[in-house]
């Protein structure tokens, strides 16, 4: 009830009427989408009389970008990787370094996952050159960093097929490519539908290539793709990720961000029946952050006896 939610909440009075927040998540069916709506509804639960959340379908990270940049959403959903293209304000789709945006919630990490036909003979990254390989959309970090990494390793697939992931594994299906590379947390629903009818073959990568990665883009870690993650990782492979975060901008208020922050951390139980990769929602995954926090997040993890990088901390931070 509304009045047990005052009593844990001492330290903030409730406002006369709740603060009306949008948050931008993705797009429908895919893993944004559902955590968007999971996020709202706990917080909807929790603290109803502090805030109404609405989760809005979007175009996903970019787009939940530029729209908290705008002030047109007050939370959005966003890959660590679209977030270091914002503030560096050099993509086309960013207008110019993005200075509003700021740190609130680590969701999950998501795996670099390239896949291939058996019968592709692909078993390496340099054997990427020659083959149609799918990127996913147009345009989104993923496909212009890995065209970078292409470039920069040699490797000169014979053409490159941008769609969404979905209709990415749908063009294996058909025989249409050959390769395809997504970061996400397993399992996958497009790629374990996909392989129902088609035995894949999945690539790891070298310590070389694990090293340059990790080197060249701040926003990749060394990570492991577990056995059985699909049919076809037969053993634990060596791969980098990068997370997904939840995000907010210098726009919304400190005491609203702080009991968010507060909240998602305390309800992971209820976070987790959302979707299960949400059980990496803690206090100390924050810190996997590659912009500034925002100041409410700065001081619950504060309070929580975290130590915070000067680098996360925002210049409006007065703690």
């Amino acid at each position: 009830a509304a009045s047990d939610v005052y009593k844990r909440q001492p330290e903030i009075a409730p406002p006369a009427s709740p603060a009306y927040i949008s948050l931008g998540s993705g797009s429908s069916g895919g893993n944004f989408y559902v955590v968007g709506g999971g996020v709202a509804t706990v917080l909807n639960n929790e603290l109803p009389e502090y805030m109404v959340v609405t989760s809005e379908e979007t175009g996903g990270s970019t787009a939940n970008l530029v729209m908290l940049q705008n002030g047109d959403v007050e939370f959005g959903v966003s890959m660590t990787s679209s977030m270091a293209e914002a503030v560096k304000g050099e993509a086309e789709w960013t207008g110019g370094p993005m200075d509003k945006l700021r740190g609130m919630i680590a969701l999950y990490p998501s795996y670099l996952t390239i896949y291939t036909p058996t019968d592709s003979g692909i078993t390496c990254l340099n054997d990427l050159s020659g083959h149609i390989v799918g990127l996913g959309s147009k345009g989104a970090a993923m496909d212009t960093v890995w065209r970078e990494i292409f470039q920069t390793r040699g490797i000169n697939p014979s053409s490159i097929f941008n769609d969404g992931h979905g209709a990415t594994a749908t063009a294996m299906a058909d025989g249409q490519i050959d390769a395809a590379i997504l970061y996400s947390l397993p399992p996958f629903a497009a790629i374990t539908e996909l392989e129902a009818s088609k035995a894949l073959n999945f690539i790891g990568l070298t310590d070389e290539e694990q090293e340059s990665l990790v080197d060249t883009y701040s926003f990749y870690s060394k990570a492991t793709l577990p056995a059985g993650s699909y049919k076809g990782v037969t053993e634990d492979l060596p791969v980098v990720s990068e997370w997904n975060m939840l995000c907010t901008s210098t726009d919304v208020d400190e005491d609203i961000v702080y009991l968010v922050t507060k909240t998602l951390i305390e309800n992971s139980p209820a976070l987790q029946e959302v979707y299960d990769g949400l059980s990496y929602v803690t206090a100390e995954n924050i810190l996997n952050y590659n912009i500034p926090l925002h100041a409410g997040t700065v001081r619950y993890l504060k309070e929580v006896g975290i130590d915070v990088p000067a680098s996360l901390i925002p210049p409006e931070y007065k703690g």
